[in-house]
């Protein structure tokens, strides 16, 4: 189904915009992080009662529920913030090692050619089980702006574990970014 559905061309894009990425790094008590990053569209207030429970909504990923002992400001397309608040993937060079050997004849002919000529099949294998390795869950950090534009982490109870909704268009929807956590 993803041979079908990502071209060649996307997922060496792809493939080549993360394996470019820089290390994370401190500098002046900040922490410069290289992530994928994905833009909170709702915060709501959980019907939980034990403590500060909110339902969190963020493009691409499938719906959270995390606690905090935070206090966060609910909000909605309708009613936005002022603040950007993502979640976010800390980049790992480690989703880039390949691992798993290459099966000769897997790749579909429309798949192995793109506008510029025949595609390297090892290389577009090698872009998918990267695609498939970002589709599986992950820790995730939660993220919001403080004045002066960095972010400062919310912590939670809890490990956040998210995960993409939609595998095939993961390629579309990212947002590599690196941020400054404060």
């Amino acid at each position: 189904m993803l041979r079908n559905n990502v071209t060649a061309d996307s997922a060496s894009k792809l493939y080549t915009l993360l394996s470019n990425l820089s290390t994370p790094r401190f500098a002046h008590h900040r922490l410069d992080l290289p992530c994928i990053a994905f833009p909170v569209t709702e915060v709501k207030r959980s019907e939980a009662r034990d403590q500060q429970s909110y339902e969190i909504k963020a493009d691409g990923l499938h719906d959270l529920l995390i606690k905090t002992r935070e206090k966060l400001i609910p909000f909605s397309p309708a009613r936005s913030i002022q603040k950007k608040v993502f979640l976010v993937r800390p980049w790992n060079h480690l989703l880039l090692d390949d691992m798993q050997s290459v099966k000769d004849g897997l790749v579909p002919q429309s798949a192995s050619q793109n506008e510029k000529g025949p595609v390297d099949v090892d290389s577009y294998s090698r872009d998918l089980r990267l695609i498939v390795r970002l589709g599986q869950q992950f820790s995730a950090f939660l993220l919001m702006q403080q004045r002066g534009g960095g972010y400062k982490r919310i912590a939670s109870d809890q490990d956040i574990i998210a995960q993409v909704k939609d595998m095939t268009s993961i390629h579309n929807t990212m947002d590599v970014r690196s941020l400054e956590i404060l």
